[in-house]
């Protein structure tokens, strides 16, 4: 009876102290400045005469005639669109075929190879970026085998080679959507094709592939927003060569140029940012349609249903196999065997230029304090960020707050925004809002909002799914003994989505370790974290520390995935021994 008697007692209290729709308020304020922040200064800076730091400034439109009528603007947007097309056509081409594949059939290693085609996503991107091109770039390891013995012309410093390495990240995209859609899909339909006798392409050709033209469809608009705003790809390809992509050309505009325009690069981020909107807005309104395509009927049938045929299994399992290897797995290789040599080449076995040298440089120095300050942000970003996404998915799903509604789509918003506009406009934000600007501007702090809001989008897909599956029920028991809302979501849900919180944390840890293009703006000198330290010693000849420190973060990240799986592993045996 006691503990019965508490809980009225102990919601009262909570409620005296915090009024119920006063928390909830304040979580969607906080929510609310948390993704404007960086777009708000980011349009006011747009329409300056003058950046935002300087004294007599009016109103104008100038940025934006200035931006229009630069050659060089519209050089990098063609490149933008030249790449973003052909990654995004490539990528639903095969990243589809591989999901049917281990989806709808029993093509060897099916398995195996649901789980090993999301290694780009959780692998680190400049990673995978100064692996491939110390593989297949110019004076690459494998460069020469690839265009003169297979007689594949793959250029990594133009266009369509930059699109190659752009497909081969946005592949897992495709991939996981369309493996989601394939698992709750209806197989009646093929199952009735297959017992007349059809043959196993015909009835992937004709049934399958016709069922996945929603989540093609998805998954093609999220590849191809994801591609125009890409920046480490032509900034370490592409820009050396003169081929600027938007986001690498806006970097290099205010970075690079000799005198620094910022009223221009706001504009246009602030282009940019307006584009990766309409797209938001494209999909969005693209997947309210979507139902019209879902099949209705039986259950979805077990992987491997069609028989593709021992011959035709085995051919196309090698055929996956290859792929993995020579996009995935090789570069990584590649990366690895560049931060234990002093010069990765063809020319010379690479036993003959062994060397610790570069493992010994990335312990001191800027790329020691790079590791310590992105170690220190992704586990204080990541464990905060989880908070205040559990508890605003707790008011958006379990509350009766007026705004509840708008806060989905303002958790989903940040991953629409490319990382560099999230960066040029939290470098606005710290310089208008002051304090606490100059304090967050000159500390790795700073940084940390700005890619701990750059991933929130993550940690909401898991704890909005999580709070799918826990009951009402519990909340309108636990309401109905005098609980408050906090209490209801602190005590009750958050221990039993507790797996969900881990999860979050895991995910977003991961996020925050790899990102670096929001930082781009933030970093100052004793701030620095890895990603932006891997690319300013990469953009200044240093190969095989950069290769080190990418290693270490490879490195970080297995150890956290696999930190991960043994905490939901214990989760589960808890589950079962009680």
């Amino acid at each position: 009876m006691s503990s019965v008697s508490y809980a009225p007692a102990h919601g009262a209290r909570v409620r005296r102290l915090v009024p119920e729709t006063g928390a909830q308020a304040a979580i969607w304020a906080v929510v609310l400045v948390c993704v404007l922040a960086p777009v708000l200064p980011l349009v006011y800076a747009s329409v300056q005469s003058k950046p935002i730091y300087a004294a007599g400034r009016v109103f104008t439109l100038a940025p934006y005639r200035q931006l229009f009528t630069d050659p060089a603007f519209w050089t990098a947007a063609l490149n933008t669109l030249e790449f973003a097309a052909i990654t995004t056509a490539s990528s639903v081409v095969l990243g589809g075929s591989f999901a049917v594949l281990c989806s709808r059939t029993d093509v060897y290693g099916r398995r195996a190879y649901s789980r090993l085609f999301i290694a780009p996503i959780v692998l680190p991107p400049l990673g995978v970026i100064l692996g491939w091109n110390a593989l297949y770039g110019p004076g690459g390891y494998a460069h020469d085998f690839v265009n003169q013995t297979l007689h594949i012309p793959l250029n990594l410093t133009s266009v369509p080679g930059m699109a190659v390495l752009g497909t081969a990240v946005a592949v897992p995209v495709v991939f996981l959507v369309c493996q989601a859609t394939l698992s709750g899909a209806d197989s009646s339909l093929e199952n009735a094709a297959r017992s007349t006798g059809a043959p196993p392409l015909s009835v992937l050709g004709r049934i399958t592939v016709p069922m996945l033209r929603p989540a093609l469809l998805n998954a093609g608009l999220l590849v191809f927003t994801l591609s125009i705003e890409s920046l480490g790809i032509p900034l370490v390809l592409g820009s050396p060569q003169g081929h600027d992509f938007i986001a690498s050309y806006l970097f290099n505009t205010w970075s690079s140029a000799f005198t620094p325009d910022p009223p221009v690069v706001s504009a246009g981020a602030t282009v940019l940012l307006a584009c990766a909107c309409a797209l938001l807005l494209l999909r969005s309104k693209l997947l309210g349609d979507q139902a019209r395509f879902v099949s209705v009927g039986g259950r979805s049938g077990p992987a491997g249903g069609v028989q593709l045929g021992t011959w035709l299994r085995w051919v196309l399992g090698a055929i996956l196999g290859v792929y993995l290897l020579a996009t995935a797995f090789a570069p990584i290789a590649a990366l690895a065997l560049s931060s234990v040599v002093s010069e990765l080449t063809p020319l010379i076995a690479p036993w003959h230029l062994l060397t610790l040298g570069n493992w010994w440089e990335i312990a001191h120095g800027t790329f020691a304090h790079s590791i310590l300050n992105t170690v220190e942000i992704a586990v204080v970003g990541g464990l905060l960020t989880t908070l205040v996404v559990a508890l605003a998915t707790a008011v958006a799903q379990r509350s009766r707050f007026r705004l509840r509604r708008s806060l989905p789509f303002m958790l989903l918003f940040p991953r629409a925004i490319p990382g560099i506009i999230i960066g040029i406009g939290f470098f606005w934000t710290f310089l208008l809002v002051n304090p606490p600007g100059g304090a967050l501007r000159n500390s790795i702090w700073g940084i940390m909002l700005a890619l701990s809001i750059r991933s929130i989008t993550l940690a909401y897909f898991v704890m909005s799914s999580a709070f799918g599956t826990v009951s009402e029920s519990m909340d309108h028991a636990a309401r109905a003994a005098g609980a408050s809302w906090w209490t209801s979501t602190t005590r009750i849900a958050f221990p039993i989505l507790k797996p969900a919180l881990y999860a979050s944390f895991i995910l977003l840890f991961i996020s925050i370790l790899n990102d670096y293009d929001p930082a781009l703006f933030l970093v100052t000198p004793g701030h620095e974290i890895m990603g932006v330290t891997m690319l300013d010693a990469e953009q200044q000849g240093t190969i095989g520390p950069v290769a080190a420190l990418a290693m270490v973060q490879v490195a970080i990240t297995i150890l956290a995935i696999a930190v991960g799986a043994r905490l939901f592993a214990a989760q589960a045996r808890g589950k079962r021994n009680a």
